[in-house]
């Protein structure tokens, strides 16, 4: 084969290669940028209205341990428990205890259907307020962007409590980036979650933006199928509105 054929084909593969790379960057950069601008527009709402009065800041700690169990080849099972402390970390504050089952649909995404109960401690002799829920959930693993592993979750939820008059429903929509740190065992995380309420409830929420979390921190993977994340999370709520009597209307968070 004569040596300008040779070179003229390697030259063809290397900007087939090229033009493949082109291409894959080019998309890398749409999901990053995509994920950026969820993050950015469901932050603002919620800023946008805490900025009508001053704010009231609270040092809260929180232990999520969350499990996700194979039941098969296309069943998970979701368990977790999250014990929260508020008051600047001085009083236990509530005990979220969920469980779900889900079923993997298609190469990424899972769709779940699960329970909840939140038993929160009030302050002095205030007792414990039971809420209950229904929730929902679709949860998509996105496109790699570089080194960053986006996630989108959705999750509908059903409120119960014994003081309110109906059921609250409520919407979460959660943006996630995940991205090793080299080659070792660590990894570093981003997320934002808006919360929507969808209806007005009688001695409860008020239908509107009901808070966001802003969360960074760093995952170390322990074992396969373990790891232990560790982080910041800021939470805020809108204006907290109040009554025709001028008194707060409680605010209903979890």
């Amino acid at each position: 084969m004569p040596v300008t054929a040779v070179r003229s084909d390697k030259e063809r593969r290397r900007g087939e290669r090229a033009s493949v790379l082109r291409s894959r960057l080019s998309t890398q950069l749409r999901w990053g940028a995509a994920l950026l601008a969820l993050l950015a527009g469901v932050t603002a709402p919620a800023h946008a209205q805490t900025q009508s009065r001053p704010g009231i800041h609270d040092l809260q700690a929180w232990l999520l341990v969350l499990g996700f169990i194979p039941l098969g080849e296309q069943h998970l099972l979701h368990a977790e428990v999250q014990p929260r402390w508020t008051d600047d970390v001085s009083r236990f504050d509530q005990m979220p205890l969920r469980v779900g089952v889900g079923r993997r649909v298609g190469r990424r995404a899972t769709v779940w259907a699960g329970y909840g109960y939140l038993p929160r401690f009030l302050e002095g002799d205030g007792g414990v307020l039971h809420e209950q829920r229904i929730w929902e959930q679709v949860m998509i693993p996105l496109p790699h962007a570089g080194r960053w592993a986006p996630m989108l979750r959705i999750r509908p939820e059903q409120r119960f409590v014994e003081q309110w008059g109906d059921t609250s429903h409520r919407i979460r929509a959660l943006g996630r980036l995940v991205r090793p740190v080299g080659t070792t065992l660590w990894s570093i995380a981003i997320s934002d979650e808006y919360f929507h309420t969808l209806d007005d409830t009688a001695g409860g929420p008020t239908r509107g933006v009901d808070q966001n979390r802003l969360f960074g921190g760093v995952i170390r993977r322990l074992a396969p199928a373990l790891s232990v994340e560790m982080g910041y999370l800021w939470q805020t709520f809108p204006a907290v509105p109040r009554d025709h009597d001028g008194t707060t209307t409680r605010r209903w968070s979890g």
